[in-house]
C-alpha cells in the first residue's frame, strides 16, 4: 500500500489503530462505553466509561485542540481518581507542524511538579516537497535537553511515495 502524503499516511496510520482499538473494544465492549464531544465536526473531548453491572463509572477522558487547519495540536488524557472523585492528567501529546516537519511530544504528569515533564519524548518526520515523510527521528529528554534515540530513513519509489508498512513498522 502506497501514501502519497503526510496526510494520508498519518491517516493510515490512524486508521491502523483505530482497526486495532475497535479489535480489542469488540473483546471487551460489554465493558465500555464511550461519549464524545464534536464541535464543528472535530472531537473535542471523549469520556471513556467502565460498565460494571449495568453502572456506568468514569475511567479515562481525553481532551483535544486543534490549530485553523483542524489538525490536531495536542491531545490531553486523564485517569479518573475514585478517591478524590476527580479527572487526574495522566499525558499529553502535543502536535506542531511546519512546512518541512511534523513534530509529537510525548509527556506524562508529574503530580510534584505539576506539569508534564516526566518520561519526555519526541518523534520528529522530515517531509519532503511533496508532503510525504522521509525520515523519523526519536528523542528522549536526558539532563535538560533533547537526546537522539533512534531514526528510520523511508524508502521512496521513482513517484515519491513511501511505503505504508515503513510508517507502521516505526510505530
Amino acid at each position: 500500500m502506497k501514501a502519497t502524503g503526510l496526510f494520508k499516511a498519518v491517516v493510515l496510520i490512524a486508521i491502523f489503530l483505530v482497526s486495532a482499538t475497535n479489535s480489542f473494544m469488540n473483546a471487551q465492549e460489554n465493558n465500555f462505553v464511550t461519549n464524545e464531544e464534536i464541535v464543528d465536526n472535530v472531537v473535542k473531548s471523549k469520556t471513556i466509561y467502565r460498565m460494571n453491572d449495568g453502572v456506568l463509572f468514569h475511567h479515562m477522558k481525553y481532551d483535544f485542540t486543534y490549530d485553523d487547519q483542524s489538525r490536531m495540536t495536542s491531545k490531553e488524557v486523564y485517569k479518573w481518581n475514585g478517591q478524590d472523585e476527580s479527572w487526574t492528567p495522566y499525558f499529553k501529546m502535543s502536535y506542531t507542524y511546519s512546512e518541512k516537519e511534523m513534530t509529537v511530544v510525548y509527556a506524562r504528569w508529574n503530580a510534584k511538579s505539576k506539569a508534564y515533564d516526566l518520561a519526555m519524548e519526541k518523534s520528529v518526520y522530515e517531509l519532503n516537497k511533496e508532503n510525504a515523510p522521509v525520515a523519523f527521528f526519536n528523542y528522549k529528554w536526558k539532563n535538560f535537553q533533547w537526546v537522539e534515540s533512534s531514526n528510520h530513513y523511508f524508502a521512496m519509489d521513482e513517484s515519491n511515495d513511501v511505503d505504508a508498512n515503513q510508517l507502521l513498522a516505526c510505530i
